[in-house]
């Protein structure tokens, strides 16, 4: 139990670490090395919990994805909510989290262009919601949807980061959010509920403290 517990604590400090690299240097220019020199810890050591360097970038957003997805379980009536109603609702701290802040938001710039990453996490994203969409779409059709929800979101996060002046970060959210209702052919009221319900309960529950770096 002990090992046990020391190896979760390496994990947490090799991704703390990693997220403060991240955000003051980038990620490009954040080697396995220079994670090691933080930490202390021998690169054996950190490629035995992370292999390579995409696979903690990886880790970072998946668990930023859990914790977003759990503070709006914990602010909801889930049981009465199926996954993409609460999709749409983690999707627009998803977005403040990301965009609001120059430096992460040029850290998910770097990530928007490995298209590796990227679609990893969009992936991981929506496949729990596939069973929730309210209409017979195929299994090929959802993964066809997901890839062009991937590039759509890519191609609006890119025009953001480069002019983060012309719209607001919840404008953004709503333009999104309606592509992404279309390609899952989602009835367009029901986006535009879904949309209003995120925005309402974003007005009135704080998750300012939850950060994909730091």
């Amino acid at each position: 139990m002990k090992k046990y517990k020391k190896g979760l604590q390496t994990e947490q400090i090799i991704l703390q670490t990693a997220k403060i690299l991240f955000y003051n240097n980038g990620y490009a220019k954040t080697s396995m090395r220079d994670i090691c020199a933080e930490t202390g810890i021998q690169l054996g050591t950190l490629t035995y919990y992370f292999k390579k360097k995409k696979d903690i970038a990886e880790r970072i957003y998946s668990e930023f994805i859990v914790r977003l997805m759990s503070f709006v379980r914990t602010k909801t009536y889930h049981d009465k909510m199926n996954g993409i109603q609460l999709n749409f609702h983690k999707q627009i701290y998803h977005y403040h989290a990301i965009y609001s802040d120059p430096q992460t938001r040029a850290f998910h710039a770097e990530m928007l262009h490995s298209e590796y990453i990227y679609q990893e996490i969009i992936l991981k994203l929506y496949n729990p919601y596939f069973r929730d969409l309210p209409n017979r779409m195929t299994k090929t059709d959802f993964d066809t949807a997901v890839f062009a929800d991937s590039c759509l979101r890519k191609e609006f996060g890119l025009q953001y980061i480069n002019a983060p002046q012309t719209k607001t970060v919840t404008e953004l959210y709503i333009t999104i959010q309606t592509l992404t209702g279309r390609l899952m052919r989602i009835p367009e009221e029901t986006t535009q509920q879904y949309i209003q319900e995120a925005l309402t309960f974003f007005e009135n529950h704080d998750g300012s403290t939850i950060r994909l770096l730091i």
